[in-house]
């Protein structure tokens, strides 16, 4: 063979990607909840807020247009665990957020933009090729490397979603964990099954299994690692990995 057309590794500087693990989160990373009104999506929100604090610290950033009608967002600034949180959102106003992280010269700081509900948003929703929208796809793309203003590595991204079909196509193919909570009709599980079976080995039955014992409790939700290929349990019970098929192996890493 000719090893001049041998694919090898490339041989790169890890500290040039400025990765940060805290289990089973490798950062940066775009994580997306999914989950109807009642879910407990502000209540997952506000403890990854407080579980990820070894990570950002208070640099937390939150997009949501309801965060003062909601008890347990409010809780995030009263409790001094994030920086700022804006009700609408807007290019300039998100262009304006990553001027000021960029700014920030700590080669260690780390930043995590929280967008809730802002799929919904008109700006969004009814013109959804529209520049709101096509900037947010191309921040989407881009988040890992700095959005050509800030540093690699320097920023995460968390979407929280009422509806799976809501997610933007650049969203859906740059997410690294996606998590379902409450309840999902048969006919959108199905649809799930279809299209991300692919981490079960294309086992839509497996699937569907791993759903039903992951979901068993009221509010139990169900944690997909798109990059390792690993289905969770909440965070903390590794259910399924392609690496060792059904493993029910608690982690017990975060609490």
């Amino acid at each position: 063979m000719n090893n001049s057309l041998k694919i090898k590794p490339v041989d790169v500087d890890e500290d040039e990607l400025n990765l940060e693990e805290l289990d089973p989160f490798i950062f940066p990373s775009c994580t997306v909840g999914i989950g109807s009104v009642a879910s407990g999506k502000s209540t997952l929100l506000f403890n990854l807020v407080r579980i990820l604090q070894p990570v950002f610290g208070d640099n937390v950033i939150i997009f949501s247009p309801t965060f003062t009608n909601d008890p347990i967002m409010n809780k995030l600034m009263d409790d001094d665990l994030i920086l700022q949180y804006f009700e609408s959102f807007s290019n300039e106003t998100l262009q304006r957020v990553l001027k000021v992280i960029g700014e920030d010269l700590d080669p260690k700081s780390k930043y995590l933009i929280i967008f809730d509900d802002i799929l919904g948003m008109k700006n969004i929703s009814n013109n959804i090729m529209g520049k709101d929208s096509k900037f947010l796809q191309q921040f989407v793309s881009t988040y890992r490397h700095g959005a050509g203003i800030c540093r690699e590595g320097q920023i995460s991204i968390m979407f929280f979603i009422q509806h799976y079909k809501s997610l933007l196509t650049t969203l859906r193919v740059n997410t690294s964990y996606m998590m379902f909570l409450g309840k999902h009709s048969q006919k959108n599980r199905k649809q799930y099954a279809e299209e991300l079976s692919y981490l079960t080995d294309g086992d839509e039955d497996k699937f569907h299994e791993i759903w039903n014992e992951c979901k068993s409790g009221k509010y139990d939700f169900i944690m997909m690692d798109m990059r390792k290929q690993k289905i969770y349990k909440n965070l903390d019970k590794l259910m399924y990995s392609q690496e060792n098929e059904l493993s029910g192996e608690d982690n017990n890493k975060i609490t």
